[in-house]
């Protein structure tokens, strides 16, 4: 399980990239602190988001991270025209490891 908090954005600022801490709990019950940057981007109907960084602590500390999701972009769309808002985005999310 991935666990960040939510990050509270506007229409306008839905597609930047930043910087973030995510916290991994795995079906052992031992966690993983990851220190990643993010990158946003619409690729046709779909929204993709990249975060890369490094476990800081936990399991797999010093490691590399690499984070793909992938949702619908519809309500991201017709947010960023002034249409709506984007209530949740439900991705297929991709975690890669890799030992340094």
């Amino acid at each position: 399980m991935v666990t960040n908090p939510p990050r509270q954005r506007t229409c306008l600022d839905l597609l930047a990239g930043g910087n973030m801490t995510i916290v991994i709990t795995w079906n052992t019950g031992q966690t993983s602190t990851v220190s990643a940057n993010f990158n946003t981007n619409v690729v046709g109907a779909l929204l993709e988001v990249v975060i890369t960084g490094t476990v800081t602590s936990g399991l797999f500390q010093g490691d590399t991270v690499l984070l793909d999701q992938t949702g619908p972009a519809t309500q991201v769309l017709q947010c960023t025209l002034g249409l709506g808002t984007v209530s949740s985005i439900y991705s297929v999310a991709t975690l890669e490891i890799t030992s340094v």
